[in-house]
């Protein structure tokens, strides 16, 4: 025999007794919004401070010095000036130059250089340039007139030639012994001014004191110097003689 359906009144005690279906909140899509919103900011901050630190790295790290650039000229042969025996010169020398643009530059203008060096070389007595000291200010002049060709090469000012410079420490000296000056003789009393003791009895008159030389005026003291040193950003940074012999 078939089951009657149940009543309506059972099935709705039974739909009661069910436990309710819960309904899900808004915290996990907080979550996931809260999550994905810390690895943009992760991604963010990697991209931006990463090359930032890198280039901290590059500076911090001590860069290796430029290798020097040498470029050897042909020996010369020059009659120096000299009052009585005629004397010449032999010599070989290597200009040290900035960089390897600088080295090009003087293979380029390598027949005017020579000129103005030899004719610098035949300037000069045998005293001048026979001591070591006379050297080295040769090879100074040489280095400067060589720096003015490459000057003059690149469209820019020549530079006199200067073989004597004041000394580092002593232009400083002088400076400061400048300032202190004017300090020292605004304590001098003025012209005219009274003594403090005013009080004091007039002293008797002094017998005229015998008539002196005139004094001497001090003589300056010179300045020390030193020899010249090229530039950072000169061309030609130094020359060297390879070979050096006066006959």
């Amino acid at each position: 025999m078939a089951k009657a359906p149940p009543k309506k009144e059972e099935q709705n005690a039974a739909d009661d007794e069910a436990p309710p279906v819960k309904k899900k909140g808004k915290l996990p899509l907080i979550i996931g919004l809260v999550v994905l919103l810390a690895a943009a900011g992760g991604g963010a901050w990697f991209f931006l401070f990463k090359g930032k630190g890198d280039e901290t790295a590059q500076q911090a790290k001590p860069q290796a010095p430029k290798p020097p650039v040498f470029v050897p000229l042909d020996p010369f042969t020059v009659n120096l000036a000299a009052d009585e025996n005629q004397q010449y010169l032999q010599v070989a020398a290597t200009l040290k130059v900035l960089d390897q643009a600088a080295s090009d530059t003087v293979k380029q203008y390598m027949p005017e250089l020579r000129h103005k060096t030899l004719l610098l070389l035949s300037s000069k007595k045998p005293a001048e340039i026979a001591s070591a000291a006379g050297q080295e200010r040769l090879a100074e002049e040489l280095r400067q007139t060589a720096n003015n060709v490459m000057l003059a090469a690149a469209g820019r000012p020549a530079k006199p030639i200067v073989l004597d410079v004041p000394k580092q420490g002593d232009s400083m000296a002088a400076e400061a012994k400048a300032e202190e000056k004017p300090a020292a003789d605004s304590a001098r009393p003025e012209e005219g001014a009274k003594p403090e003791d005013a009080t004091a009895e007039p002293s008797a008159p002094a017998s005229p004191a015998p008539a002196l030389a005139p004094a001497t005026p001090p003589v300056a003291a010179q300045p020390a110097t030193e020899l010249a040193r090229a530039a950072a950003d000169d061309p030609v940074q130094s020359v060297f003689f390879t070979s050096f012999i006066i006959q």
